[in-house]
């Protein structure tokens, strides 16, 4: 062959690509009649990033690697002249010129480039890509759902499928183990001893979160002199995401219109899904000048923090909130949140209000619900944040200043519980989490259907935070230290063995009282009895304590029967669990819609009037 090679090839030869073997595969590529790019790629002897940006030195025009660029969209479409993977797709309009990513297929290089060299001025439009960087660009694009993917992919639950099918196998292995009586000898003390280590900690934590709360004022009150109307409050948005939402409608605006908060200092977005005409036909047709429909563009996946990042990007405010449709929040909420950031470090990105279940006695569920709601927001999360712990963040009534959103990407649109997952991130990204002592009231699911499949959804999106978080153990002990790290995996990891074990042990505990197999191996032996008892009279007994105590904080009264309850509660708790470990593997990102405004014990909103405007200064 010739001493000089084409092109392209001359390149990857500068690069130390042997001579040899492009020379080979030159030779082979005309006797077969295909362009010798195509059989470089074809054949794995440069990856197709190298191929390209060759191509573009060889062309004097400047290379865009994967993840390296974004593209104009509307209604997050690609702006394409050409094949949506070869481009030209429009970059940008720099300096009143159009800028144009081209990936041209391997057998068009050549005609590509003569094309570029009799149009010079068009040769300074364009740059080089791959098929696959416009593909990822396609979807990911620089529409606001596509921040954390574009600059923190790691924080990405975009692809997490494989490990939660190990996960199902892993615990149909433990189940099945367990029934069949396989478990025994040295593993039998292991697995005792880890349960019972779980259940005693678990029981102590509870224990320890109620009686150091007991003391604390549920609502903070703003000091008198706030109420000034000479008062400048910075700029706050509320987003308020909605689908199939239309029956809570006229309640919800009764709600936000009774926020005691300037309303020329106040930006409500109501952001609504394009095909969900039913809830945008419910507003009405003359909303204040601070309340405003956004329409979120159709796209994929259909969730509730996709819908949020399109409305951090419209935000005004320095401060931002999130309410569900059917909260309820206390009126001074804002200027609470506000107060407490203002007095807060600069670090200070988020304040988590309490939540709290104004239909607690209507059915059982719903009890068990609004318990388990005064155990984590009046108990745990204020027990956290004392000794500086990351926590989870809950779905609603949590304020942020909209510099920290920005400065971790948002949320997560492929979450399903966005709320955990940016917990966990703003901690990780040298932020911090407080909380604010006010409430918003919520409406809980009042049948068992409803709740297991919202509570699906929550334990999926948990799996899904574990996963992402924990894709790199080291990265995740450097960004939050060792104690922290082992908080956080306590909370998680912790609460899920014992949500996942509970139906487990409780079944095995029932077939050998009624006597469908020997137990006198596990109760016969004096160590496993001793270990297995204490550790489940301690969890169990600190569980009580926890629940009785927040209930008769929060007027919910305390009942005998609360105490066979939460055993049955767990039961189901660890049946949602069971379905979120199928859910993770067979439909990640599908969002367990709960249906809203089916209460019947809710808080009456008659009283809730609008304000007048002279006392919103």
């Amino acid at each position: 062959m010739q001493d000089s090679l084409p092109g392209v090839l001359e390149i990857l030869l500068s690069r130390g690509v042997p001579r040899s073997v492009l020379t080979a595969a030159h030779d082979t590529a005309q006797v077969q009649g295909v362009p010798f790019e195509e059989y470089l790629l074809r054949h794995a002897i440069v990856t197709t990033e190298c191929l390209y940006s060759a191509f573009a030195e060889l062309c004097n025009l400047p290379f865009l690697p994967e993840n390296g660029f974004r593209l104009r969209t509307l209604n997050d479409r690609p702006l394409a002249i050409g094949e949506a993977e070869f481009g030209p797709t429009l970059l940008s309009l720099y300096r009143n010129q159009a800028l144009y990513a081209i990936a041209p297929e391997p057998g068009q290089f050549l005609e590509v480039r003569r094309h570029l060299e009799r149009h010079p001025v068009l040769a300074k439009q364009i740059r080089i890509t791959t098929p696959a960087a416009i593909e990822y660009a396609s979807h990911v694009s620089n529409s606001p759902a596509g921040e954390l993917e574009i600059r923190f992919p790691s924080y990405s639950a975009r692809h997490i499928r494989l490990p939660a099918v190990l996960l199902i196998l892993c615990f149909l292995a433990v189940f099945v183990l367990g029934v069949s009586q396989m478990i025994s000898g040295a593993l039998l003390f292991v697995v005792t001893g880890v349960v019972s280590l779980a259940c005693f900690g678990a029981g102590i934590i509870r224990f320890v979160c109620a009686q150091s709360s007991k003391e604390e004022d549920l609502v903070y009150h703003l000091p008198e002199p706030l109420s000034s109307g000479l008062i400048i409050w910075p700029r706050y948005t509320v987003l308020v995401p909605l689908y199939r939402e239309a029956g809570v409608v006229p309640d919800l605006l009764r709600a936000l219109n009774a926020l005691n908060y300037p309303r020329d200092r106040l930006q409500i977005l109501l952001l609504i899904e394009t095909d969900d005409l039913e809830t945008a036909a419910a507003l009405p047709d003359d909303l204040p000048p601070h309340i405003e429909a956004v329409v979120v563009p159709d796209g994929t996946p259909r969730t509730k923090p996709r819908a949020l990042d399109y409305g951090l990007a419209a935000a005004t405010g320095t401060y931002v909130t999130v309410f569900d449709a059917e909260d309820r929040p206390d009126p001074d909420q804002l200027k609470k949140a506000a107060f407490l950031f203002a007095k807060g470090p600069a670090e200070l990105a988020c304040l988590q209000a309490r939540l709290v279940v104004d239909n607690a006695n209507e059915t059982f569920i719903s009890r068990q619900f609004a318990l388990e709601y005064a155990c984590l927001f009046d108990q745990l999360l204020p027990w956290l944040f004392r000794h500086r712990w990351p926590f989870p963040l809950g779905g609603t009534s949590n304020h942020f200043r909209i510099s920290a959103l920005h400065a971790v990407g948002g949320w997560d649109r492929y979450n399903v519980t966005e709320d955990a997952d940016l917990g966990v991130r703003l901690e990780r990204l040298g932020f911090r989490l407080g909380v604010l002592p006010c409430q918003t009231l919520e409406e809980a699911p009042v049948t068992l259907t409803a709740w297991l499949a919202q509570r699906a959804r929550w334990h999926k999106g948990w799996l899904q935070t574990i996963f992402v978080h924990a894709r790199s153990p080291r990265r995740l002990l450097r960004d939050l230290g060792a104690v922290r790290t082992a908080v956080l995996a306590t909370l998680f990891l912790g609460t899920f063995l014992l949500i996942a074990l509970h139906p487990v042990f409780f079944v095995l505990l029932t077939g050998s009282l009624l006597g469908y197999y020997d137990h006198t191996y596990f109760f016969g032996n004096i160590l496993l009895t001793v270990m297995f008892v204490s550790g489940a009279a301690a969890g169990y007994a600190g569980a009580l304590f926890a629940l009785w105590t927040g209930a008769r904080r929060r007027g919910h009264g305390i009942r005998l029967l609360d105490a066979p309850g939460v055993l049955i509660y767990w039961m189901f708790a660890g049946f949602a669990f069971y379905r979120a470990v199928w859910e993770l593997a067979s439909a990640p990102y599908r969002w367990n819609k709960t249906e809203h405004g089916v209460s019947r014990q809710r808080t009456s909103l008659t009283d809730w009037k609008p304000l007048p405007e002279a006392e919103l200064k």
